[in-house]
């Protein structure tokens, strides 16, 4: 399976340059020409990208030992490939507070984790795919995504494939969010 077919699967699509009646264009050079002003540093405020401190926040939970693991440092630097910034927070169920949570999204990682977003005494691969809810420091009710534990994918590596689909799962949610 090549990439564009694997982007497919996923629902992602090609980007077409349409005109404003949203009938695909022929591109020329005037397009191009018009393209490229759009994201001149002169245009108006309306065509940036937004600014580094507006990207969305997910918070990263897991347990205190894995953090600093190289398969958890790949994992990080995956959702980062999201365009997202990321907040690892060791999970410590009795010291926890909605205040620390200043972000979008959760990702849970393991067995404790998935028991206290959950309030079920389950294992993470029985919560998997199930969206929870927590509040953040802001009152606000955010998503939270439970996956598999670190440790868990350095012990059974094909799992990595079903934490990778969380991680699309998560983006999927956040954007029908926003």
């Amino acid at each position: 399976m090549n990439r564009t077919q694997i982007l497919k699967e996923l629902g992602v699509t090609p980007w077409v340059l349409k005109t404003p009646d949203s009938k695909p264009a022929q591109k020329t050079e005037s397009d191009a020409s018009q393209l490229i002003k759009a994201v001149s540093p002169t245009s108006s405020k309306q065509n940036m990208m937004p600014a580094k401190e507006l990207k969305p926040t997910w918070i990263i939970v897991a347990k205190p030992n894995v953090i600093q693991t190289p398969v958890f440092i790949k994992i990080i630097a995956t959702i980062k490939k999201f365009g997202v910034d990321t907040l690892t927070l060791e999970l410590n169920p009795s010291n926890w507070h909605a205040e620390a949570v200043k972000g979008d999204l959760v990702i849970a990682f393991g067995d404790a984790a998935a028991q206290f977003f959950s309030n079920e005494p389950t294992s993470a691969q029985e919560l998997r795919e199930i969206i929870f809810e927590t509040q953040n420091h802001a009152g606000d009710d955010i998503p939270v995504i439970i996956t598999h534990d670190i440790e868990t994918l350095r012990n059974i590596p094909i799992k990595k494939k079903e934490v990778w689909n969380d991680l699309i799962m998560a983006r999927s949610v956040y954007l029908e969010m926003h």
